[in-house]
Protein backbone atom coordinates (compact mmCIF):
# COMPACT_ATOMS: atom_id res chain seq x y z
CA UNK A 1 0.00 0.00 0.00
CA UNK A 2 0.83 3.14 -1.31
CA UNK A 3 1.02 5.30 2.12
CA UNK A 4 2.49 9.20 2.74
CA UNK A 5 3.41 11.34 6.23
CA UNK A 6 3.17 14.68 6.67
CA UNK A 7 2.46 17.22 8.30
CA UNK A 8 2.08 21.31 8.53
CA UNK A 9 5.05 21.89 6.19
CA UNK A 10 3.17 20.20 3.49
CA UNK A 11 1.02 23.17 3.40
CA UNK A 12 -2.38 22.95 2.53
CA UNK A 13 -3.27 19.52 0.83
CA UNK A 14 -6.06 18.22 -1.84
CA UNK A 15 -6.50 14.99 -0.57
CA UNK A 16 -8.99 14.32 -3.70
CA UNK A 17 -5.79 14.34 -5.74
CA UNK A 18 -3.67 12.81 -3.78
CA UNK A 19 -6.41 9.26 -3.22
CA UNK A 20 -6.70 9.53 -7.04
CA UNK A 21 -2.57 9.42 -7.34
CA UNK A 22 -3.26 6.01 -6.03
CA UNK A 23 -1.92 7.08 -2.43
CA UNK A 24 -4.59 4.65 -0.42
CA UNK A 25 -2.75 5.78 3.19
CA UNK A 26 -1.53 8.83 5.57
CA UNK A 27 0.34 9.33 8.38
CA UNK A 28 -0.20 12.49 9.81
CA UNK A 29 1.63 14.67 12.51
CA UNK A 30 -0.59 15.27 15.46
CA UNK A 31 2.01 17.36 16.85
CA UNK A 32 5.62 17.49 18.51
CA UNK A 33 7.41 17.72 21.91
CA UNK A 34 5.23 19.08 25.13
CA UNK A 35 1.75 19.12 23.90
CA UNK A 36 2.32 20.98 20.53
CA UNK A 37 -0.30 20.94 18.09
CA UNK A 38 0.58 20.57 14.85
CA UNK A 39 -1.63 23.59 12.82
CA UNK A 40 -2.63 21.08 10.07
CA UNK A 41 -3.29 18.34 12.11
CA UNK A 42 -6.95 18.58 12.51
CA UNK A 43 -7.65 19.93 9.11
CA UNK A 44 -5.74 16.72 7.51
CA UNK A 45 -7.55 14.66 9.29
CA UNK A 46 -10.98 15.86 8.40
CA UNK A 47 -10.18 15.84 4.75
CA UNK A 48 -8.20 11.97 4.94
CA UNK A 49 -11.28 10.77 6.35
CA UNK A 50 -13.72 12.70 4.06
CA UNK A 51 -11.72 10.96 0.55
CA UNK A 52 -11.64 7.62 2.73
CA UNK A 53 -8.21 7.45 3.06
CA UNK A 54 -6.11 5.14 5.51
CA UNK A 55 -5.03 6.85 8.68
CA UNK A 56 -2.28 6.71 10.95
CA UNK A 57 -0.80 9.18 13.43
CA UNK A 58 2.92 9.77 14.41
CA UNK A 59 4.11 12.51 17.19
CA UNK A 60 7.55 14.10 17.37
CA UNK A 61 9.31 14.20 20.56
CA UNK A 62 11.52 15.92 22.21
CA UNK A 63 11.35 14.20 25.05
CA UNK A 64 14.66 13.65 27.35
CA UNK A 65 13.17 11.96 30.66
CA UNK A 66 10.49 9.05 30.72
CA UNK A 67 7.58 11.39 32.67
CA UNK A 68 7.93 13.97 29.55
CA UNK A 69 7.10 11.12 27.14
CA UNK A 70 4.29 9.74 29.45
CA UNK A 71 3.57 13.87 28.73
CA UNK A 72 3.39 13.84 25.48
CA UNK A 73 1.71 10.55 24.92
CA UNK A 74 -1.27 11.64 26.91
CA UNK A 75 -1.69 14.45 25.21
CA UNK A 76 -1.41 12.55 21.40
CA UNK A 77 -4.13 10.62 23.16
CA UNK A 78 -6.46 13.34 23.77
CA UNK A 79 -5.81 14.94 20.03
CA UNK A 80 -6.60 11.08 18.72
CA UNK A 81 -9.72 10.90 20.86
CA UNK A 82 -11.94 12.69 18.36
CA UNK A 83 -11.21 10.54 15.47
CA UNK A 84 -10.49 7.33 17.02
CA UNK A 85 -12.97 4.94 14.60
CA UNK A 86 -11.22 6.23 11.62
CA UNK A 87 -7.23 5.76 12.66
CA UNK A 88 -6.68 1.97 12.03
CA UNK A 89 -2.74 2.80 10.60
CA UNK A 90 -0.92 2.77 13.86
CA UNK A 91 -0.01 5.76 16.08
CA UNK A 92 3.98 5.96 16.04
CA UNK A 93 6.55 7.64 17.98
CA UNK A 94 9.08 9.79 16.57
CA UNK A 95 12.53 10.11 18.56
CA UNK A 96 15.50 11.34 16.00
CA UNK A 97 18.38 13.32 15.88
CA UNK A 98 16.61 17.05 16.27
CA UNK A 99 15.31 14.85 19.69
CA UNK A 100 18.68 14.47 20.75
CA UNK A 101 19.68 17.67 20.25
CA UNK A 102 16.94 19.19 22.53
CA UNK A 103 17.71 16.57 24.61
CA UNK A 104 21.69 17.81 24.93
CA UNK A 105 20.91 21.20 25.54
CA UNK A 106 18.90 20.68 28.21
CA UNK A 107 22.13 18.86 29.56
CA UNK A 108 20.96 15.34 28.70
CA UNK A 109 22.38 12.75 26.96
CA UNK A 110 20.10 9.93 26.61
CA UNK A 111 21.80 6.60 26.33
CA UNK A 112 20.68 3.99 23.77
CA UNK A 113 18.68 1.93 26.68
CA UNK A 114 17.10 5.19 28.29
CA UNK A 115 15.70 6.13 24.19
CA UNK A 116 14.49 2.51 23.60
CA UNK A 117 12.53 2.89 27.03
CA UNK A 118 11.60 6.60 25.46
CA UNK A 119 9.92 4.31 22.29
CA UNK A 120 8.39 0.97 24.91
CA UNK A 121 6.76 3.61 26.92
CA UNK A 122 5.12 5.48 24.29
CA UNK A 123 3.80 2.45 22.57
CA UNK A 124 2.89 0.68 25.40
CA UNK A 125 0.73 4.02 26.35
CA UNK A 126 -1.21 3.91 22.56
CA UNK A 127 -1.62 -0.02 22.99
CA UNK A 128 -3.04 0.24 26.29
CA UNK A 129 -5.28 3.09 24.60
CA UNK A 130 -6.28 0.68 21.50
CA UNK A 131 -4.16 1.77 19.07
CA UNK A 132 -1.73 -0.05 17.08
CA UNK A 133 1.06 1.36 17.30
CA UNK A 134 5.06 1.58 16.19
CA UNK A 135 8.59 3.48 16.32
CA UNK A 136 9.52 5.12 13.95
CA UNK A 137 13.89 5.42 12.99
CA UNK A 138 16.89 4.62 10.25
CA UNK A 139 19.60 2.79 10.23
CA UNK A 140 21.73 4.81 12.39
CA UNK A 141 19.32 4.78 15.12
CA UNK A 142 18.66 1.20 14.48
CA UNK A 143 22.43 0.62 14.69
CA UNK A 144 23.23 3.15 17.17
CA UNK A 145 20.53 4.61 18.88
CA UNK A 146 17.52 1.87 19.73
CA UNK A 147 17.89 -1.83 21.59
CA UNK A 148 14.90 -2.92 18.46
CA UNK A 149 14.86 -6.83 20.60
CA UNK A 150 13.00 -4.21 23.38
CA UNK A 151 10.04 -3.43 20.70
CA UNK A 152 9.74 -6.11 18.98
CA UNK A 153 5.95 -6.13 19.65
CA UNK A 154 5.79 -3.08 18.09
CA UNK A 155 5.53 -1.74 14.29
CA UNK A 156 8.75 -0.83 12.95
CA UNK A 157 8.77 2.31 10.47
CA UNK A 158 11.94 2.45 8.77
CA UNK A 159 13.09 4.90 6.77
CA UNK A 160 16.23 4.23 4.11
CA UNK A 161 17.01 5.70 1.31
CA UNK A 162 17.97 3.32 -1.24
CA UNK A 163 16.69 1.92 -4.29
CA UNK A 164 16.76 -1.85 -2.34
CA UNK A 165 13.52 -2.40 -1.05
CA UNK A 166 13.84 -2.61 2.58
CA UNK A 167 11.17 -5.36 3.83
CA UNK A 168 12.22 -5.88 7.24
CA UNK A 169 9.89 -3.56 7.99
CA UNK A 170 5.90 -2.57 8.84
CA UNK A 171 6.43 0.42 6.54
CA UNK A 172 9.57 1.38 4.51
CA UNK A 173 9.91 5.61 3.97
CA UNK A 174 12.12 4.95 0.92
CA UNK A 175 12.14 8.86 -0.17
CA UNK A 176 11.30 12.36 1.23
CA UNK A 177 11.45 13.75 -1.94
CA UNK A 178 8.25 11.99 -3.33
CA UNK A 179 5.66 13.97 -5.88
CA UNK A 180 2.28 13.47 -5.65
CA UNK A 181 -0.96 15.52 -6.75
CA UNK A 182 -2.41 17.63 -4.58
CA UNK A 183 0.48 18.28 -2.66
CA UNK A 184 3.35 21.24 -3.78
CA UNK A 185 6.18 20.71 -3.04
CA UNK A 186 8.17 17.46 -1.78
CA UNK A 187 6.86 14.39 0.19
CA UNK A 188 7.62 11.66 2.31
CA UNK A 189 6.46 8.40 0.91
CA UNK A 190 6.48 4.98 2.00
CA UNK A 191 5.53 1.40 1.12
CA UNK A 192 3.15 -0.39 3.78
CA UNK A 193 4.01 -4.13 3.55
CA UNK A 194 2.35 -5.71 6.22
CA UNK A 195 -1.09 -6.96 6.55
CA UNK A 196 -2.95 -4.84 9.27
CA UNK A 197 -6.16 -6.83 10.09
CA UNK A 198 -7.37 -7.24 13.05
CA UNK A 199 -8.72 -10.81 14.39
CA UNK A 200 -12.07 -10.39 13.30
CA UNK A 201 -13.27 -10.89 17.22
CA UNK A 202 -11.30 -7.45 17.98
CA UNK A 203 -13.58 -6.18 14.87
CA UNK A 204 -16.95 -7.21 16.89
CA UNK A 205 -16.07 -5.97 19.53
CA UNK A 206 -14.94 -2.72 18.04
CA UNK A 207 -18.25 -2.60 16.05
CA UNK A 208 -20.27 -3.00 19.57
CA UNK A 209 -17.86 0.08 20.81
CA UNK A 210 -18.90 2.22 18.11
CA UNK A 211 -15.14 2.47 16.68
CA UNK A 212 -16.95 2.00 13.49
CA UNK A 213 -19.55 4.13 12.67
CA UNK A 214 -22.98 3.08 11.75
CA UNK A 215 -24.97 2.24 9.14
CA UNK A 216 -23.78 2.80 5.55
CA UNK A 217 -20.67 4.52 6.82
CA UNK A 218 -19.78 0.86 8.82
CA UNK A 219 -20.26 -1.08 5.89
CA UNK A 220 -17.90 1.49 3.94
CA UNK A 221 -15.32 1.93 6.18
CA UNK A 222 -15.22 -2.40 7.42
CA UNK A 223 -15.28 -2.88 3.75
CA UNK A 224 -12.69 -0.40 2.69
CA UNK A 225 -10.48 -1.80 5.38
CA UNK A 226 -10.96 -5.35 3.62
CA UNK A 227 -13.52 -7.02 5.82
CA UNK A 228 -16.48 -8.71 5.00
CA UNK A 229 -19.47 -6.50 5.94
CA UNK A 230 -21.88 -8.71 6.06
CA UNK A 231 -19.87 -11.43 8.10
CA UNK A 232 -18.95 -9.30 10.30
CA UNK A 233 -22.73 -7.74 10.98
CA UNK A 234 -23.77 -11.42 11.57
CA UNK A 235 -21.80 -11.39 14.57
CA UNK A 236 -22.23 -8.46 16.03
CA UNK A 237 -25.99 -8.59 16.06
CA UNK A 238 -25.44 -12.21 17.43
CA UNK A 239 -23.09 -11.06 20.41
CA UNK A 240 -25.63 -7.88 20.97
CA UNK A 241 -28.50 -10.96 21.26
CA UNK A 242 -26.66 -12.75 23.51
CA UNK A 243 -25.75 -9.49 25.57
CA UNK A 244 -29.19 -8.99 25.57
CA UNK A 245 -30.37 -12.18 26.69
CA UNK A 246 -27.81 -12.10 29.52
CA UNK A 247 -29.16 -8.80 30.63
CA UNK A 248 -33.01 -10.23 30.81
CA UNK A 249 -31.93 -13.28 32.74
CA UNK A 250 -30.10 -11.12 35.10
CA UNK A 251 -33.22 -8.74 35.33
CA UNK A 252 -35.42 -11.87 35.90
CA UNK A 253 -33.41 -13.19 39.16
Amino acid sequence: MKVIDISYHNGDIDFHKVRQDGIEGVIIRAGYGKGNLDTKYHQNMENAIKTGMRIGVYWFSYAYTVHMVDVEAKHCLRLLEPYRKYIDLPVFFDWEYDSYKYSSKNGVNPSKTLISDFNVLFCQIMQNAGYLTGYYLNLDYAKNYVDEKKLKSYKRWFARYTDNPQTDCYMWQYTSSGKVNGISGKVDMNILYEDIKKPIDDIVAEVIKGYWGSGNDRRQRLTRAGYDYTSIQSLVNAAMKQLEKEKNNGEEK
